[in-house]
């Protein structure tokens, strides 16, 4: 009790608003320490969780925001959302669609005055027809393209991690993925398909699957469990078809792969590492750090200009 009168008595009028123990943050060699009543006053608690300590100050868990697996998985899900939206959906936009097509070919059939107005119509319309083919399947590569590095970046990711955390074979698979959560949770572990969210990351993994294989084994596979997956009502599909005439892959899939995911490897993390991913967003010294800083920002820079200016 003496020690927390002690911090209630601080004057903090001494420290300029520039300056990060203004907010009630002190470094203490590599880490930081909060005065919790004097940062919630001037910037307020991420989490009422910061209050149950039997300590004076508050020292966060972690040094830093990648230092909870599960924030590495989130961050990477979050970069690959935004290359999807900056990158290749603009992409797609550039392409042109067989509307399009119809209506250059007719302007430009009216433009050379040798058609009238219906025939250089008919030649629009035989145009854009001849244009559905190639422009789907241009559409659907570019969604297989991306699919396919998606999940070879998630599960390299998935690797890597696992192999931060001790796991030291030379192959890996999401078989091997789930028995090394397992061996690392002990007794009474739980298995990836006792997940809330297995269901995002097992249709993605088939999905990713198939593309990869073009193989009967692969699409029975996903027609069995997720058919809502596939079109192909006559179950016409052969080995070596391509994948891409009867899976169903499309942005909104991608987006919602993205979206969700995290919530799988969340569970991930939480039975494999111990992590609790809401108090994961906020509890490491770079969180508190920031908030003081953009704090700062507001008062050095309230304009927010650039400081080339």
């Amino acid at each position: 009790m003496k020690k927390q009168s002690k911090v209630l008595k601080k004057d903090y009028t001494k420290f300029n608003l520039d300056d990060l123990r203004y907010y009630g943050i002190f470094k203490s060699k590599d880490r930081i320490k909060v005065d919790t009543k004097r940062y919630d006053k001037i910037i307020g608690l991420p989490s009422k969780v910061v209050n149950n300590r039997n300590t004076v100050y508050y020292t966060p868990t972690k040094v830093s925001r990648d230092n909870y697996m599960c924030n590495v998985f989130r961050d990477e899900l979050k970069y690959l959302k935004k290359l999807w939206i900056q990158e290749f959906s603009k992409a797609i936009d550039l392409i042109k669609t067989p509307k399009e097509i119809e209506d250059n070919v007719r302007t430009h059939s009216l433009m050379d005055g040798i058609l009238d107005y219906d025939e250089a119509n008919v030649v629009g319309i035989i145009a854009g027809i001849k244009r559905a083919k190639p422009y789907r399947f241009v559409i659907k590569s570019i969604y297989a393209q991306f699919f396919q590095q998606m999940m070879s970046q998630i599960d390299a990711l998935a690797l890597k991690v696992i192999t931060h955390k001790g796991y030291e074979e030379n192959k890996f698979s999401k078989e091997n993925f789930d028995e090394y959560i397992q061996k690392l949770q002990g007794e009474n572990a739980v298995a990836f398909r006792d997940y809330k969210n297995f269901e995002v990351y097992d249709r993605a993994y088939r999905v990713w699957n198939f593309l990869k294989h073009n193989s009967c084994k692969a699409y029975k596979q996903i027609k069995d469990t997720y058919p809502e997956m596939i079109y192909d009502a006559g179950n016409n599909y052969h080995n070596g078809d391509l994948d891409l005439m009867v899976l169903k892959l499309d942005e909104n899939y991608i987006l919602n792969c993205l979206d969700n995911m995290s919530k799988f490897f969340d569970e991930v993390c939480y039975y494999g590492f111990k992590e609790d991913a809401d108090r994961a967003e906020w509890d490491y010294d770079g969180y508190f750090m920031k908030q003081a800083k953009i704090e700062i920002e507001d008062y050095t820079n309230p304009l927010g200009l650039s400081p080339f200016i």
